[in-house]
């Protein structure tokens, strides 16, 4: 296929590991040091805009663990250029920005605290800005509490803390999050998220529950229900997901349904959903390690929203092995156009070398 013809965005990645191991003979005491490099480079041939490429540099030695990932673009004389660098360490990430002449500015940094205490687990993270002057101050904070509430029982309480105008953090988002083993086949699941109103007073937003059963062996059957509020703020079911999944000779197959309440076009005065969108996924191993995963979107036509659903994207997507440590990943999306005719959207190329 030549570059003309691919419709959408072309990734390569390549992957070079460089390590270097203790020479023989020195004690078990001397710290090992490995580094990897993953460059990721996105054109877009058919729509104009400029390439882009990330570099991504992968450190450890002696426990310690540096990600620095760097975007860049062309300049105008047509080489990369960084835009952006990003250095993630175990408990710190900190945003450089640089500017037309190069320079290389601070532009954001984040903390991460963890604390374990009598089983329960916090974790907190706090987000510095940097203003006109290139001072840092604090924007927006997080923090999440896991807890064992029962046997089989976890709790998770989360909050989003921002900048207000007084200045000082104020929580604007809450959520509380309950997972439960119910037996070795069921899992449980139940999530409220909440927000602040102009008033100060905690409003239900979204609830999600769901449940996970095993079917046997080889096939499991998860159901998510989604509630949203209605114009009296009161939460109602909105839409309902059903997962299935199933295994057999070699192929797994997932078939995704979500039921809504404006399936048909209009939200209906009862609470009953409709059929909108259908996912059928299916992925076979083939001999080289690698696999093929065709996957099938159905859904109505939101013209005609009586009519019979119909495939509108079908995706394409295989990973075969090339040579010892390389495999390539291509993937091809399609989509119907007017005419009712799959046409090729985009065309992804990924090619990986070494562990």
């Amino acid at each position: 296929m030549t570059p003309q013809r691919i419709a959408g965005v072309c990734i390569w990645i390549v992957v070079s590991p460089l390590a270097a191991g203790a020479q023989q003979g020195e004690t078990s005491s001397t710290a090992s040091a490995a580094a990897a490099t993953t460059v990721i480079e996105q054109t877009y041939p058919s729509s104009g805009f400029l390439p882009l490429r990330r570099v991504e540099r992968r450190t450890a030695s002696g426990g310690r663990k540096v990600i620095i990932e760097t975007a860049e673009a062309p300049s105008v004389e047509g080489k990369w250029e960084p835009r952006e660098e990003v250095v993630t360490e175990t408990t710190q990430r900190e945003v450089f920005r640089f500017d037309f002449d190069g320079r290389r500015r601070l532009a954001e940094t984040t903390q991460s605290e963890e604390t374990q205490v009598n089983g329960s687990t916090r974790n907190v993270q706090r987000t510095w800005v940097a203003d006109l002057d290139g001072r840092l101050i604090l924007s927006s904070a997080s923090s999440e509490d896991t807890r064992v509430v029962a046997p089989g029982i976890r709790q998770t309480e989360a909050t989003v803390s921002i900048r207000s105008p007084e200045p000082s953090l104020r929580e604007v988002e809450r959520s509380v999050s309950t997972e439960q083993q119910v037996s070795s086949a069921v899992a449980r699941r139940d999530n409220t998220h909440f927000v602040r109103d102009l008033n100060g007073r905690w409003v239900a937003t979204e609830a999600r529950s769901g449940e996970s059963r095993a079917l046997g062996a080889a096939e499991r059957v998860e159901e998510e229900t989604i509630q949203r509020p209605n114009v009296n703020g009161a939460l109602v079911v909105r839409d309902k997901v059903v997962t299935r999944t199933s295994q057999s000779k070699g192929e797994t197959r997932v078939v995704i349904d979500t039921y809504s309440q404006d399936a048909e076009g209009f939200v209906r005065p009862d609470s009953r959903l409709a059929l909108r969108q259908r996912v059928r996924r299916s992925t076979t191993g083939t001999a080289d390690g690698g696999y093929t995963t065709v996957e099938e979107i159905e859904a109505r036509n939101p013209l005609a929203p009586n009519d019979p659903m119909r495939a509108i994207q079908r995706t394409l997507e295989t990973v075969r092995s090339v040579g010892p440590g390389r495999r390539v990943i291509e993937r091809q999306i399609f989509e119907r156009d007017q005419n009712g005719r799959m046409f090729l959207v985009s065309h992804d190329i990924e090619e990986t070398t070494g562990n």
